[in-house]
């Protein structure tokens, strides 16, 4: 798995960071059995920071999308 940042904004005591990772589907994912085939997922992930010290962590993870490349579901396209 390799992950790049995107973007990272930060504001007081916040700060929110724009992933983007790329892989191969090497392992179980979720109950769906390892593919091999090469998969990407973006993530938006927010950290509150106190004291230099991060203390809260909230994340969103584009899954649906994963799921559709590793053939788990099918995309529009495919129905």
């Amino acid at each position: 798995m390799h992950t790049t940042i995107e973007h990272m904004v930060a504001e007081n005591n916040l700060v929110m960071v724009f992933l983007n990772g790329s892989g191969t589907h090497k392992g179980e994912f979720h109950g769906i059995p390892p593919t091999n085939k090469p998969v990407n997922i973006r993530s938006a992930d927010l950290y509150r920071i106190e004291d230099g010290i991060i203390v809260g962590h909230w994340d969103v993870v584009d899954q649906l999308n994963l799921l559709k490349q590793t053939g788990a579901l099918l995309s529009e396209k495919e129905n």
